[in-house]
């Protein structure tokens, strides 16, 4: 399976640009002036501490904020993303850091909330589509099980289906996906994630550790007070070791 919209021959190509983004709170430099290229077919690591700046920049990419200047382009395209909404119909899915799904709900429920009030709910067909899902991402879940059931490393790879089923199949943002998983969990999202990687898709990978975002991800933008600081390219990481 491919994920609509994805074309393996984008890889490389510009996903999201960010020109000059910026976003001040009242005594504070949230972001400030961050200007920067996450391409297709790539994971793109954005590390920093606390207070970086991380979360509020994946909030203005997420529809939650509205930057104070600077430019946003999806695909090229110069986009306004107003609400989270936008943020999707874009192409943009985002996991946050706390797990969103209602636990009393089944899996293919769970991936169900939010469809179209004009369209009564298909559950044959969302359940192909959620099939088509496990084997893009290799992973063996029941989607009758309820949430409550699973695994925190389950559960995260249905916050992953949901914000790919939202229609977040061209850039994927996780926000310290890891925080609260086993070893073991930790393994197996690498592999969903390197997979969706070899599909095209771009994932923006929030982390405050440099080992997972030095291990895992292609490139690395350091966001420091607000402000990046240094990239890390793949020719840099060669040199390295």
């Amino acid at each position: 399976m491919v994920l609509p919209g994805i074309d393996k021959s984008d890889r490389g190509i510009s996903a999201i640009e960010l020109r000059g983004v910026s976003k001040h709170f009242p005594g504070v430099i949230a972001n400030e002036d961050i200007s920067l290229v996450v391409r297709s077919g790539e994971i793109h690591a954005l590390l920093g501490e606390n207070g970086a700046g991380k979360s509020t920049l994946i909030s203005v990419l997420a529809g939650l904020h509205q930057p104070d200047k600077g430019l946003i382009f999806v695909d090229g395209v110069e986009r306004r993303l107003h609400t989270p909404r936008d943020s999707l119909l874009a192409g943009i899915g985002t996991v946050f850091q706390h797990v969103l799904l209602a636990p009393t709900m089944s899996v293919i429920e769970n991936l169900m909330l939010g469809g179209s009030w004009r369209k009564s709910l298909d559950r044959e067909s969302a359940l192909s589509r959620f099939r088509e899902l496990c084997d893009l991402l290799a992973v063996e879940i029941d989607g009758n099980s309820l949430i409550a059931s699973l695994s925190l490393g389950q559960r995260q790879q249905v916050e992953i289906m949901r914000a790919l089923w939202r229609g977040g199949e061209r850039v994927l943002i996780l926000d310290e996906p890891t925080s609260m998983l086993t070893p073991q969990g930790v393994i197996e999202l690498s592999e969903v994630i390197r997979r969706l990687r070899d599909n095209g898709v771009a994932i923006v990978f929030v982390t405050h550790k440099l080992r997972e975002a030095y291990d895992l991800c292609d490139r690395i933008s350091i966001l420091r007070n607000g402000h990046l600081v240094g990239q890390i390219e793949p020719h840099d990481r060669e040199r390295m070791g």
